[in-house]
Formats: C-alpha cells, structure tokens, sequence
C-alpha cells in the first residue's frame, strides 16, 4: 500500500513538472465597424455597411511551446482569419499563420506558411500598425507585395546590440502559379527608434522571370509623440509597371486616446498616381477593448483606380473608371482576447 502511495506520488510529481514545462494559449481579435463607404465612381453614390475588421482582422489562434531544456524550447503558432459580420471563415482556415520551429540562443527557425521579411519591415514603419484605413496594406494587395509565404524555412538571428537579419526560403514546389521566393531583413530596434530594409527575390514558376520586392522603414517616438514612415516597391521582370508606395505618419497619445494621422502616395510606372489622408481617433475602455473612429480619402489621377485599406477590406473604384476618388468613414469596436 505505501508503495503504491510513493508510486502515485510520484508520477503526479513528474506529469506536473511535464505539464509545467508546456504552455497552450487560445487568443484572437473580435473587430467590427459600422462604414459609409464611397468608390467615387460617377453615378454609384455611397452605401452604408457593417465591415469586419477595420483596425485588426478578426481571427483566433492557438500558441503555444515546450521547455526542452538548455535555454531550447520548441513553439508552435496556427491562426485562422473570420468575417465577423457574416461569420465566414478566411478560404485557407490556417491561413493567417501556420508553423512550427524552435527558438533558444541562435535564433529562430519556423517551418510553414510565415510572414515574409519586408511584411516586418512594413508593420514595423506603419503609424497605422497595418489596421485602420490608409495602412500601408494596400501595397501587399492585387499580388503586388508578398505579405505571407507558404512553404516557408524562416530563421531569425538573436539581437546584436538590438540588430536583427531574417532570412527565408520558400518553393513554388512545381505549382504553376505559385513563386519561388528568396528573402531577407536587417532591422535595428533600441527603445524608440527603429530602421529596416527588406528585399525578395521571387521566380515565377509559370515564365522564370525574376520580380524584386524592396522594403524601407524607419519609426521614432518622442514623448506623446510617434513618427513612422517607409518606402515599399514591386518591380516585376519583363514589364513597365514599378509600383512604388510612400507612408509619413504621425501620432499622438494623451490620456486614454490616440490621435493618427498618415499621407499616402501611391503610383506605377507610366503615370498612376494616388495620393491618400487618412487620419482616426481611437479610446482605450480598457487593455483589451476600445472604440475608434476612421476616415480616408484617397485621389487618384486621370490614370489611376488606387484604393484605401484597412486591415480586413479595401474600398476601390474599378480598374475600368480611372480617375475616381474613393473615401470611406467607419466607427468601431475592437475586443483583443
């Protein structure tokens, strides 16, 4: 009988330490907005909808990771992205991010679908944080950035005094429309202050040719101050159509309220230009919940159909009326949980 007693206390005592050890975390954002939208297409006029996720997309996910021991642990993140007014799920249920790999004193390495290099680099120079209207998202939209990559090997380097380079690889693996991409970032952060520059190399795998993807970022915050701005480019092989794209913002904090602004210029190789303003106000209720309110308004020239994004849908006039001035005003709830 006692040495049952021992015999259960200890394997209690051990599945406990095991259990100790490993961590799971179930989290996501809830985010909907009430919008006037406006495509400034002659004769459409305005429509009123609910959107889902204007500031952050609405998505779950579960992480989570395992002590190995020796300074190792093993991590694992899969997120799937919703529709929150109509409760649609993303077309690739773990489209968001899905990867496994292992973190401890040489870095990072993840296997699966994983943020390319220049995504970092362009969230980490967005005044916006890649949510609101007139992010910088609208450079990754229409194929133009490549924001996530399936098929990935990514490796990080620790911090050097507060350097950082990324590195990934991911294979068309024979899949016709789908690019073979070689990318890297080197990124500073020291309190404050940031800097980056990131850059692919994609072949496609239907024609061969080689398309170049260019990244620059920089961010400082002063006080209740905060500055970001960057420079995106998408150069494709064989044609005459650069898009190049601008961002200069600012923010400003006090109390429990945040005041951003951000001018965007957008424009491709042979006369499309857009130039956007966007500007939102959001109150924190709590660490979890606030409330914003978002406007942008976007003019495009005689060739350009540009349009605005936030972090979950677009507003944008048709490629066939060029020359149209899309605006858009949404007023939100974002829960983080």
């Amino acid at each position: 009988m006692k040495k049952s007693a021992v015999s259960l206390a200890v394997l209690s005592a051990l599945s406990t330490a095991s259990f100790a050890q490993s961590s799971v975390t179930l989290y996501g954002i809830v985010d909907a907005a009430i919008a006037v939208e406006d495509t400034g297409e002659t004769g459409k006029g305005s429509r009123k909808v609910l959107n889902s996720g204007n500031q952050s997309s609405s998505r779950f996910g579960v992480r989570g990771g395992e002590d190995l021991g020796g300074g190792l642990t093993a991590e694992f993140n899969i997120e799937s992205g919703l529709a929150l007014d109509t409760g649609a799920a993303d077309s690739a249920f773990w489209g968001r991010r899905a990867v496994v790999g292992l973190k401890g004193g040489f870095g990072s390495l993840f296997l699966g679908r994983e943020y390319s290099p220049i995504a970092g680099v362009a969230a980490a120079s967005d005044i916006f944080g890649q949510g609101f209207f007139g992010t910088n998202l609208s450079a990754f939209t229409s194929g133009r950035l490549s924001r996530r990559l399936s098929n990935s090997v990514s490796y990080r380097t620790p911090s050097f005094g507060g350097v950082q380079a990324s590195f990934v690889a991911s294979p068309s693996e024979g899949v016709s429309s789908a690019s073979r991409v070689l990318g890297t970032a080197v990124e500073y952060s020291m309190g404050r202050l940031y800097a980056g520059a990131g850059y692919h190399d994609l072949e496609r795998a239907s024609t061969g040719l080689k398309d170049k993807e260019y990244a620059f970022g920089v961010g400082y915050g002063v006080g209740a101050f905060d500055f970001k701005g960057n420079y995106l480019v998408a150069d494709p092989a064989g044609a005459d159509n650069k898009f190049e794209q601008f961002n200069m913002g600012v923010s400003f904090g006090f109390g429990s309220g945040r005041l951003l602004a951000n001018l965007q210029q957008s424009r491709i190789e042979g006369g499309a230009k857009g130039t956007a303003l966007a500007t939102t106000y959001s109150h924190e209720l709590s660490k979890r919940t606030n409330l914003y309110a978002s406007y942008a308004r976007l003019s495009n020239n005689a060739s350009g159909s540009f349009g605005i994004s936030s972090s979950g849908t677009s507003v944008a006039p048709g490629s066939s009326t060029p020359g149209a001035d899309p605006s858009v005003l949404a007023l939100g709830v974002r829960h983080r949980f």
